[in-house]
């Protein structure tokens, strides 16, 4: 009898566990996570993304990799990303595209789904059909930087180099596939210095820092580096694009110097985020300088307490309006403002391998930003924002079963 009873106990324990795990699920999943997000001085923000440690989402979504980021009040998607910095492999980041509405808060609602395709909001890459130039860009800029193939035609430079557009789309492949066609049929309309509607290369960098490159300060000169060396291209988006390019030893007034460069650029804004580490052997400190072109005509002026610079800049081609370029140092960074002939730059005195962290970035007066002081406005608004960093905090939600939603 007991031998007969016994299991048909376990079997009974076992589908009342059963029942009870699926029940739990039905319950999991008859809710939202929502994530509040507060401005905390609650004014309207510029485009930017939130960063968030997965160890941290993973305490109210264990598998965010099936979920979805809803904004709450218009029901959209909103665009995300999973981030690895490959300097702390144990702290992953979820990256969200969002815009703060008037008023300061956001609600984000986290919800099942299967794996989507999202629209990329970034985009870069190699150009091989030009050496190897490296450019890349979001919906609002472009960039590029000169490779050692480049290097060995005689096109030598470290700046950081413009480029101008006024569609969200990207323009990288477009830009090349006509400059080549234009190049092989002999045809110069469709070079990509010609305005075609959507943009151009008006912006001359040569030999200067152009929009973020560095350098080394020494009595009196600035010494630069040649092309770089090394890319290591680190995340592809669709929120954050980010590389690594590492520069070949060179003499900076009879010092010997290597610089490593981290470049990321995020959704919705117009600026990088770069951090440049140097090293090198016999002083304690050296100067560092990272800044901005100032060509013949432009408009050069330092904000916010010499936080910022700010340059008001003309193109290679006089109908191509103002092409903005700015750069912004954090507030702890002791940087000083130098003027070094035609570059404005921040200084910063650093130990070997110390790095420097700043902001630089362009905009266009045919774009979205058609005044100088529009221009001014928008830096001194991305350097506020990055002192009030957003708050956030986790509720449950009850959610409409899928047939209800809108």
């Amino acid at each position: 009898m007991t031998a007969v009873t016994q299991p048909k106990k376990r079997q009974a324990m076992v589908l009342l566990n059963l029942a009870v795990s699926v029940l739990s699920v039905g319950v999991a999943q008859s809710h939202a996570q929502r994530l509040v997000v507060v401005s905390p001085r609650h004014h309207a923000r510029l485009a930017e993304v939130l960063e968030i440690p997965i160890e941290d989402i993973r305490k109210s979504i264990p598998d965010v990799e099936h979920f979805s980021a809803v904004n709450a009040a218009t029901n959209e998607t909103i665009t995300t990303q999973i981030y690895s910095n490959p300097d702390r492999p144990a702290h992953d980041m979820l990256l969200l595209a969002i815009q703060m509405p008037v008023g300061g808060r956001l609600a984000i609602d986290f919800i099942p789904s299967g794996d989507s395709q999202q629209n990329a909001l970034v985009f870069g890459r190699e150009a091989p059909e030009r050496k190897d130039d490296f450019a890349w860009e979001n919906k609002f800029v472009a960039y590029r930087v000169y490779g050692p193939a480049l290097e060995a035609t005689g096109e030598i430079t470290s700046g950081i180099d413009v480029w101008s557009k006024r569609v969200p789309n990207f323009v990288i492949d477009s830009f090349y596939r006509h400059d080549a066609e234009g190049a092989r049929t002999h045809n110069p309309a469709l070079s990509y210095h010609k305005d075609d509607g959507v943009g151009l290369d008006s912006y001359l960098v040569g030999p200067s820092r152009g929009c973020g490159g560095t350098g080394v300060v020494s009595d009196g000169k600035l010494w630069v580096s040649k092309n770089y060396a090394h890319l290591r291209q680190i995340a592809s988006g669709p929120v954050r694009f980010e590389f690594e390019l590492t520069y070949a030893p060179w003499n900076a007034d009879g010092i010997q110097v290597t610089e490593t460069k981290r470049i990321t650029l995020d959704a919705g804004t117009h600026m990088n985020r770069i951090q440049s580490t140097f090293t090198f052997a016999g002083p304690t400190t050296i100067d560092v300088a990272a800044g901005l072109a100032i060509h013949p005509g432009a408009d050069f002026v330092s904000l916010n307490s010499d936080h910022i610079l700010a340059v008001w800049d003309t193109p290679q081609d006089a109908s191509a309006g103002r092409i903005a370029t700015g750069a912004i140092a954090p507030d702890e960074s002791n940087a000083r403002v130098m003027r070094l002939g035609d570059q404005a730059l921040f200084v910063f005195q650093v130990h070997s391998g110390q790095p420097i962290r700043y902001l630089a970035g362009s905009g266009w007066s045919k774009a979205d930003m058609p005044t100088r002081q529009a221009w001014n406005d928008y830096l001194a608004r991305t350097a506020r924002q990055a002192r009030y960093p957003l708050q956030i905090h986790w509720v449950k939600k009850p959610i409409p079963l899928k047939e209800d939603r809108p």
